[in-house]
């Protein structure tokens, strides 16, 4: 993979109030039905990813390679999807939950894209960004794995783009599924690698055009 300043960019979905917040939106709805445990693994994921993600985002900036960010919220309801009508619990717009977390809150809303489906590519402004800038490789990271971050990296990957999945700046509903998830993204589909490998895998870019993953 090339790496380049100009065609790469750091995408970083749904890190959004209702999904990773341990005390409100799904949170919040599991521990009304009485299930919250089944998702304990999930949280631990996620305050770990988030963390990652953090260093991950500072580290890119000072290599020039641009954020964005994704959120899942659901439509107007003429133009809602038959999957945001079928999850009550994804948020309107307005929503507080519906926000990006404040440690990885974006300082451009320009590059926030709001989305009514798993992938990232559901968000027709997305898709045009990346034409836009001319992006080929997209550095993914997120939740939820065997999701949104699976179904955004098999249509980049189907649209011809290069995804690149941060392992360890990913959630999944537990621990097992995220391993496996990522198995099996990294047989042809993507390349995974932990934030701090790729970083070091990035460090020609501080006295070079090109870095080769």
């Amino acid at each position: 993979m090339s790496v380049r300043r100009e065609n790469t960019v750091l995408l970083i979905q749904d890190m959004q109030g209702f999904l990773v917040d341990p005390k409100a939106g799904v949170a919040a709805v599991a521990g009304d039905r009485g299930v919250a445990t089944e998702f304990e693994e999930y949280y631990e994921q996620v305050a770990a990813a988030a963390a990652s993600i953090v260093n991950l985002r500072g580290h890119l900036a000072e290599l020039e390679i641009p954020a964005c960010y994704t959120r899942w919220v659901r439509g107007r309801p003429a133009d809602m999807s038959a999957l945001q009508w079928a999850l009550d619990i994804i948020p309107e717009t307005e929503d507080p939950t519906a926000g990006i977390i404040d440690t990885l809150a974006p300082t451009e809303d320009l590059d926030v894209f709001d989305k009514g489906g798993l992938s990232a590519f559901s968000a027709p402004s997305f898709a045009s960004a990346l034409i836009e800038r001319r992006i080929e490789n997209i550095i993914l990271c997120g939740v939820i794995t065997e999701f949104g971050i699976q179904a955004t990296a098999l249509q980049a990957m189907d649209l011809g783009y290069r995804p690149l999945i941060v392992g360890d700046c990913c959630a999944a509903m537990t621990y097992a599924t995220n391993e496996l998830t990522l198995d099996a993204l990294s047989f042809g589909t993507a390349k995974v690698r932990p934030w701090r490998e790729l970083c070091y895998g990035l460090e020609d870019l501080n006295h070079d055009d090109l870095a080769t993953l």
